[in-house]
Order: C-alpha cells, then structure tokens, then sequence
C-alpha cells in the first residue's frame, strides 16, 4: 500500500481519482465496522460482559495509562530538544489516545490459546467508548501550548460533528451488523466463511491506510519530515508497545517478591489467569487503524490533506508494529499458558497423592468357612 501510494498518489487522495473523501473515509470506515458488527458472536460478549473487573482494568489502561505516558515521553523530547518535527509529537499523543484494535487482538489472543471471548467483548466496547473518549483526549492534550504551539495544526473540538460522523461510520454499522447476526445468525455464518469476511476487513484497512499515505505523498507533506523523524517514530512506537505489554502483564500477574512474608490473600483474588492477562496484554497495548484514521479525518478536516497525512504516520507505524511483534508474541505466549497449565497439573497430582498417602489403611483378612 505504501508503494502504491508513492507510485500512484493521485488516485487515493483526497478529491482524486476514487473520490477518497467519500468512497475510503466513509464507505471503507462503514464496512470495517459492520463487517465486525457481524463477526462478534452475541452471546459470547452478554456472556461476558459481566466481567467488569477485566473490562475495567483494559480500559483504564487503554485510554488514561498509555496516553498519558505517552504526553510524559513527548514532553521529555521537547525538555532535551529532541531533533524531532513538532507535527510528529501531536501524532504520537493522537495514536495513544486511540481505542484498541477491531480484530487483530482477539485473533492473536485466540492464537496464543487466551481468552478470545474477553478480547473480542473489549475489541467492541473500547471502539465504541473510544467514539466519546478519544476526541476528549485529543481536545485535552491539544490545550497544552508546549506540544501544541500557537500556530501549529489543531483539530477541531466539535463534538457535535465529531460523534456525528463517528456515530455513522462506526457505531451505527456495529450496532446493525450484531442485529443481523442476532436474527440470522446461521446465515452470517455461512456468508462468513464463504466471503472471508476477514480477507474484506483486511483490504478495507490497507485501502484506508493507502489513501491516507497518497495524501501525504501528493501534498508533499511526507518530504518535511527527516529520516532522524522516521527511525524516532519506528523507535519509539516499538517501545512504547513492548513497555505497554510488559505494563499489562506486570498489572493482570501481580507478583509478590517478599517469600519471606506470606502473600496477602487479596492479591491472590486480583491476579487474573494467564488466559486472561493474555487478552488484557493485546487489548490494552493495541491502538486502531481503523478508529484513529476517521478521528484524525474528522478533527484536522478543515487543514491539509497532508497534515493528516503526517499525524497518522505514527499511528500507522505503529498499528505495523504491533502486527509484527504481536505475531511474535504468540508462540511464546502460548508456551507460557501451556506452562502454567502443567504447573496446575502436576500440583493437582501431587494433592490427590497426598490425600492418598494421609487416608487411614485398613488390613482386612477374609473370613474361613471353618471359622
């Protein structure tokens, strides 16, 4: 897609040759959701939506814990003078401030055998709230003046138009993809597999991300920044990803280094299976495509083409390094869960042979007919 854009740029831009302005920024947004709309099995997510405590904790680090370290390393970079170009900051803080990935989290959970259930019912849930929270984040983070300078590119905090289209492209279709499934669900199913629902979600994306890229290509937009910009955002994105799964795991697995004092009982009740933590890790870490691209169309729609162009950068970046390390991630993730259920195993075995050795023998003589 990046190649295509660079060879081909006026086709995918903005009032090019496909019209992207409607045909990729609406009707390819409109398709990505409805198509997950009618992939989330209904019952799996009223089965687990209950699940609060695991909803709560993806949330809160979805949406507070990393953009929030995130706004903490840019302001570091801007205290040190960091050679970066300030547009590149304003795209970092907008990628974190995202929701979670639509799909690829529950597919690499269900991969490394973890709890798909629990990530496809906050893949749904965090989109859906990332429509409210994510342009409150954006408007905050835009009031600082350090990071967003008088004169730089701001996005527009219109609430009504943001929701507005963001209602229509997203939750709209998600809400009329889970009733059709609901009412035919044997038949979505079949059209599922017979269509490759996932192969049209998939080019869906890389149509959204080769649009974004002409755009940034044929206003030349891409040319302002340095290779020093390029390594910066693929440094950073990788680290800012692997320090938010280590963040996740460290949060779902709560340890406790003190063996000389007993582990309190409620830490034990707080830590969440490794099935679980599996899912928390890839929701909480993952950031959208799908979602960020609409939101950074609707915020900067009155600035340059370009200028999106360049704030999505990071998050495209970083959405590509997150598909790459997450699929890395499986096996050992797999390895890990399959580990802990050997562990499991075997102090089952070592229960039941003690209850075994504790119980009372009896030495029984049968009885003689002589006596």
């Amino acid at each position: 897609m990046f190649g295509l854009a660079w060879a081909f740029p006026f086709v995918g831009k903005t009032h090019g040759a496909v019209q992207a302005q409607y045909s990729v920024k609406w009707g390819a947004v409109i398709v990505i959701f409805l198509l997950s709309g009618l992939g989330l099995d209904v019952k799996v997510m009223l089965r687990n939506i209950v699940r609060w405590r695991l909803h709560l904790t993806v949330q809160l680090i979805s949406f507070i814990v990393l953009p929030f370290f995130a706004w903490g390393v840019i302001r570091f970079f801007i205290a040190v003078h960091a050679d970066i170009d300030q547009m590149v900051y304003q795209g970092w803080i907008i990628a974190l401030s995202t929701s979670t990935t639509v799909s690829s989290n529950s597919v690499m959970t269900r991969n490394a055998g973890g709890n798909d259930s629990a990530a496809i019912v906050n893949a749904a849930l965090g989109n859906i709230l990332g429509i409210f929270i994510s342009p409150a984040l954006m408007t905050l983070f835009g009031d600082d003046s350090v990071m967003f300078p008088p004169g730089s590119a701001r996005g527009k905090p219109d609430y009504t138009s943001i929701l507005f289209q963001l209602g229509l492209t997203v939750l709209v279709p998600l809400v009329v993809g889970q009733v059709i499934r609901f009412v035919f669900p044997e038949i979505v199913k079949k059209l599922a597999q017979k269509l490759k629902f996932s192969i049209i979600n998939s080019i869906a994306l890389l149509i959204m991300v080769w649009s974004v890229v002409c755009d940034g290509v044929a206003t030349r937009a891409f040319y302002s920044l340095s290779g020093v910009d390029i390594v910066a955002i693929l440094f950073v994105d990788i680290s800012l990803y692997l320090l938010a799964c280590a963040f996740c795991l460290f949060i779902a697995r709560l340890p406790w280094p003190f063996k000389r004092w007993q582990e309190p009982a409620w830490l034990d009740k707080w830590r969440f299976s490794r099935e679980d933590a599996v899912a928390i890790m890839y929701c909480g870490a993952t950031k959208t495509v799908s979602m960020g691209i609409p939101l950074i169309n609707v915020l900067y729609s009155s600035t340059s083409s370009g200028v999106v162009g360049v704030l999505s950068l990071p998050l495209l970046l970083y959405h590509i390094s997150q598909l790459f390390i997450g699929n890395f991630q499986v096996p050992l993730l797999k390895k890990w869960i399959q580990h802990g259920k050997d562990e499991d195993n075997m102090t089952l075995q070592v229960s039941q042979i003690s209850e075994a050795e504790s119980l009372p023998t009896f030495n029984t003589r049968r009885r003689t007919n002589a006596e």
